[in-house]
């Protein structure tokens, strides 16, 4: 797709996911241009080498010489004014999981699937292949450090490991040779119906790996161990015995990180690497961007920021922590992201903050709600659901707010954590004293 373009338009160019695409093609020497709603690190840095980057959404942005408008699945195609511009100048448009098929199509690809764990198994993976020498492309939902900050790896080799997504189904969009299934709980129920059809998505994403294909299963999820009946191709079970039997002496902390890269060591055996880089690289492995990164320290109190918003997602980062920071008092600010999710998974939320002493709730991130999703739940109904479980939950109304009671209560040897998938990192930002304001 890339080697016969010379300019490509991207509208939502900010993106987790999006902006890895733009990298490739200004690594490839193609003219980048694209929009977003606001600028962003991510931005800064695609304008730094070399794309063309406009605030906001506008029919002008789009150029003529534009070969292929590549967009996010968050805009709406029905008034986004750059998408409706390239359709009237006739410029072929291109989702980002159709961009992405697009490379799968040519490359051996590896696609990790689950309902969490995505991410940084993705990073791990890659690293694993590039300590092993075979030299893979890699596209995950976050800055890498060892990819150089970005959110993409370039490689030569034939390989392709790939964050895929559930949501709307996208996953079926890729050509997975191997596929890695961490889990599958339900999530995502402002699309789906229910279980049954999130796990349908599955199903049907496991159906495209070939048989002389792979997957690496995680045979602790009961979903996981369903969708595994219906692979053709080598089906390799991960369980409890072998992964103490594996034994990874892992760099980060928790379990679920050793589960993570235990996942991506089996993968990268079945594509050829040898076992002493492959555990090297997963070994040295030293995290992601919002993956438990610690983005400060202020006065004693250690400040971590993490993209958890799922309950299974939020026990065992919180439990991480805990066993990580012994003795030390650990604060949640946590922004529920959707209120859909939030509703849905409620009961599962309810539990899930038991490794916090003090859970702290400004807002309820909206995304994709509708009016009845918001009327079903709120900020405060879900902080007095918490409480039933909780001794120490707070409404703290917004960032501003919470802010200011993290400067008020905090004591040194603290640890704070913003968690959640919206914009509540910036709570960690402003305790800093990154942000010169304290609007919320």
């Amino acid at each position: 797709m890339l080697n016969s373009l010379h300019h490509i338009h991207f509208i939502g160019i900010g993106g987790s996911g999006i902006s890895a695409i733009a990298y490739l093609a200004l690594e490839k020497g193609i003219k980048v241009t694209g929009s977003d709603i606001a600028g962003s690190p991510i931005t800064e840095d695609l304008a730094e080498h070399g794309a063309r980057f406009y605030v906001g959404h506008a029919g002008e942005h789009v150029p003529d010489t534009a070969e292929l408008v590549v967009y996010s699945e968050a805009i709406d195609q029905k008034t986004n004014p750059e998408f409706l511009a390239a359709k009237k100048k006739g410029i072929p448009v291109m989702s980002y999981f159709e961009s992405i098929s697009e490379i799968s199509k040519h490359k051996k690809t590896i696609a990790v699937a689950g309902t969490h764990g995505k991410t940084t198994t993705t990073a791990m993976l890659g690293e694993a292949l590039v300590a092993a020498g075979l030299d893979p492309t890699v596209i995950v939902g976050s800055r890498v450090p060892e990819f150089g900050g970005k959110n993409i790896r370039v490689g030569h080799g034939e390989l392709f490991v790939v964050e895929s997504c559930e949501y709307r189904r996208s996953f079926l969009n890729l050509n997975p040779f191997g596929a890695v299934l961490l889990n599958c709980e339900p999530d995502h129920l402002d699309y789906y119906k229910d279980e049954k059809d999130y796990v349908s998505a599955f199903i049907e994403f496991i159906k495209k790996v070939p048989k002389d294909g792979f997957i690496i299963a995680n045979m602790l999820d009961k979903n996981v161990q369903k969708v595994c009946g219906y692979c053709v191709g080598n089906v390799v079970g991960l369980d409890s015995k072998k992964m103490a039997e594996i034994s990874l002496n892992m760099s980060v902390p928790g379990d679920f990180n050793k589960s993570n890269a235990t996942h991506a060591y089996l993968a990268a055996l079945q594509v050829g690497a040898a076992e002493k880089p492959a555990r090297k690289g997963l070994e040295n492995f030293k995290g992601t961007a919002r993956r438990m990164e610690v983005i400060g320290e202020k006065d004693g109190v250690t400040v971590i920021d993490d993209y958890g918003h799922h309950p299974t997602e939020i026990k065992a980062t919180l439990l991480a922590l805990r066993d990580k920071y012994k003795g030390r008092r650990i604060i949640c600010v946590f922004q529920p992201h959707q209120y859909s999710r939030t509703y849905r998974l409620l009961g599962d939320f309810k539990t899930a903050f038991g490794d916090a002493d003090k859970v702290l709730i400004p807002n309820i991130y909206e995304a994709r709600d509708t009016a009845e999703d918001k009327k079903r739940i709120s900020a405060v109904s879900f902080v007095a659901a918490l409480r039933e479980h909780h001794p120490d939950v707070t409404w703290t109304k917004d960032f501003k707010t919470t802010v200011g009671l993290l400067y008020k209560e905090n004591k040194p040897g603290d640890v704070i954590v913003t968690m959640g998938a919206g914009d509540g990192y910036k709570v960690g930002e402003m305790f800093l004293g990154h942000q010169a304001s304290l609007d919320s």
